[in-house]
């Protein structure tokens, strides 16, 4: 009775809820497919240790595109170009006097209202710093690819605590298919619309987790969901939905354990209070010598009381910690400069005038979720979606759009009604991060720049889809398993079940075959990968900097011009200055202070040595040659030239 009253508690505190279905014919078998550990399967146990080698194992597989690719821009010699090359810059200057208070620059400030605005903060600045200043210049580029690895095994192993094998290796193999959608290098670029994809993915994974009462990832969310949000706006509105998600299934959890808590403290049985126990029984009197004692009694069958539920309040308390943490420098530069950057994004999104629109925002939630979705397909170029969303879907796209959005509700509302909390929640995620990329979409300005950006805003429109194909094809699942289960059942009590021993042999050559899979459509996946589109630029960029670098001794203040570089060339520039960023010298230019702070402009500062960078094979008279590189790019055949001199006396 004490028993059933202790399962009873902990079913309401969701602490026994129902595992895969499909994954408890026997307890070897649920160990394997279900994730639950059966009885007598220690934490420690080979069984155990198997289980967990076998998802990490599963991860990554699962994210062999993303290991190839770093490989391939490693062989390819790469160096920051463009963009990279701010990041990089920035991410070198958090370990001096000048950190940075705010993240990437953004065009949206001076287009909408001509004011400055930068991303929420410097997180990605701060992942980069030791491999910026320290490594290789190869070694930030396997930071992010070694930092996507992790994402994508995260993404596996909660998939397994969370559905057992089946769901595991479904996820892998989504996640392997979903990278072919994606550029290939965004899976190892420093870009920040590139650097958090498979940040964000894991903490779609790890909201779900929280919401279905893993509350000791309460710190991981915090962290996941500051970073990607410091890293680019666009993760803002859907990482919003997950956290009302997450903490919204922590606030049912928390009460259910507080309940459960006040009832173990007053009906646990045994349990008298203090006040009215008996008082302690003197010891008796040892037994005379050679008197013969009553008939040994049997001991006393002690009842175990239910263990209280943990605690929540220490993880929130640590999340609250690493949320301070991780806003401290955002809310400084807010404190210091009148407006702050943060006052600059609102204002920003108060006044972007005339928009995209709702039909815009559906269409992107069409090709999110509707046959054939963005993540199961080979775009020609990463920019696609710009066009895609302005596109009038077909009619089997919308259809099958509205089918699968009603088919995330009734799975919602099935899991409220047989009480699955993970059902519920991860339905809730599906239709709020569908809601979060029609506004998104929808809520774009119009002008077109900033529609341009669609082109890489909408990336996560592909883990999106797969999150919603995912959670419907395991409900799927769990449907079909539990009308298999009374059959099951009826051969078992005529005893034609085969033998556990064959059933645990064919369980582990199911898993092999299924791994197998899982690295076969990853090495496939990894196979078709087109190069990295800035590749022709990484040995000039050296090459240049090396010849500036002989010419210029190192800890030198550096004057930095250049001609109008053409489409060929322009983004070398970035990378140049970190190369001699990197060589100990101080580079200032004029129109650095949006992107690079005033660290890094001009103004009328002295300079030791001065720099130009030019087309062609033409320079400054007063300046002698430091460096010429002739380049194949996409459009032509480019030179590029460094000049050096010493800036005039007087």
């Amino acid at each position: 009775m004490e028993g059933r009253l202790r399962r009873a508690r902990q079913l309401e505190l969701g602490e026994l809820e129902t595992p895969a279905v499909g994954a408890r014919l026997s307890a070897g078998w649920r160990a394997r497919w279900s994730g639950a550990r059966p009885r007598g399967l220690a934490v420690g146990s080979a069984r155990g240790l198997g289980v967990r080698a076998l998802a990490i194992a599963t991860g990554l597989a699962a994210a062999v595109p993303v290991i190839a690719s770093t490989i391939r821009a490693v062989q390819a010699g790469w160096v920051p170009a463009g963009d990279d090359g701010i990041i990089a810059t920035r991410g070198w200057d958090v370990l001096t006097s000048h950190t940075p208070l705010v993240g990437q620059y953004s065009e949206a400030g001076l287009v909408i209202h001509g004011q400055l605005m930068h991303s929420p903060g410097p997180m990605l600045y701060w992942l980069l710093a030791v491999p910026a200043r320290f490594g290789s210049l190869a070694s930030i580029a396997v930071a992010m690819g070694v930092l996507n690895t992790l994402a994508i095994i995260g993404c596996v192993v909660l998939a397994r605590r969370r559905g057992g094998l089946p769901l595991m290796f479904a996820s892998a193999l989504g996640i392997a298919l979903m990278c072919q959608s994606l550029p290939s290098e965004a899976m190892h670029d420093v870009w920040n619309p590139a650097a958090g994809l498979f940040p964000f993915l894991l903490l779609i994974f790890v909201c779900w987790s929280l919401a279905s009462g893993e509350y000791r990832l309460l710190p991981l969310a915090v962290l996941l969901a500051s970073f990607v949000t410091q890293t680019h706006l666009m993760y803002a509105a859907p990482t919003a939905v997950l956290l009302v998600v997450a903490c919204g299934g922590l606030l049912i959890d928390s009460l259910r354990r507080r309940r459960a808590r006040r009832a173990s403290e007053t009906t646990s049985p045994g349990w008298v209070p203090e006040a009215l126990q008996p008082p302690a029984r003197a010891p008796e009197a040892p037994e005379p010598p050679g008197c013969v004692s009553e008939a040994p009694q049997p001991p006393a069958r002690v009842s175990e009381a239910p263990q209280p539920p943990g605690r929540i309040w220490p993880w929130a308390a640590l999340a609250l910690v690493l949320a301070a943490v991780c806003w401290t420098a955002p809310a400084i530069d807010q404190i210091e400069n009148s407006p702050g950057n943060l006052t600059m994004i609102v204002r920003t999104a108060e006044h972007r005038e005339r928009t995209l629109g709702a039909t815009v925002g559906w269409n992107a939630v069409v090709r999110s979720v509707g046959v054939r979705p963005w993540w199961l397909y080979v775009p020609p170029t990463e920019w696609d979606r710009k066009a895609d969303v302005r596109k009038t879907p077909s009619a089997l796209a919308r259809d099958s759009t509205i089918a699968l959005l009603l088919a995330l509700a009734l799975v919602g509302l099935v899991g409220l009604a047989v009480r699955r909390r993970d059902l519920v929640t991860g339905a809730l995620i599906g239709l709020g991060l569908c809601g979060a990329i029609a506004l998104q979409v929808a809520s774009n300005p119009a002008t077109r720049l900033l529609a341009e950006t669609l082109g890489y805003t909408l990336w996560w429109g592909s883990e999106l889809g797969f999150w919603v194909w995912l959670l419907l094809a395991w409900a799927l699942w769990l449907g079909l398993a539990a009308l298999a289960r009374p059959a099951w059942r009826a051969l078992r009590r005529r005893g034609e079940t085969p033998p556990s021993g064959v059933r645990a042999l064919a369980s582990a050559l199911v898993a092999v075959l299924c791994l197998g899979g899982v690295l076969v459509v990853g090495e496939v996946v990894a196979g078709t990968a087109k190069p990295d589109s800035h590749r022709y630029e990484y040995r000039p960029i050296g090459a240049v900097a090396a010849g500036i670098e002989r010419t210029v001794p190192p800890g030198q203040t550096i004057g930095y011009r250049f001609a109008p570089l053409d489409i060929g060339t322009q983004p070398m520039e970035t990378g140049i200055r970190f190369l001699l960023v990197r060589h100990g010298d101080r580079v200032l230019a004029k129109g650095s202070l949006p992107r690079l702070g005033s660290y890094y402009e001009r103004y009328n500062r002295p300079v030791q040595w001065l720099v130009y960078l030019a087309d062609g094979t033409r320079g400054p008279p007063h300046m002698r040659l430091a460096a010429r590189v002739r380049f194949v790019d996409p459009w032509k055949t480019d030179v590029l030239s460094a000049w050096v001199g010493r800036p005039p006396r007087g």
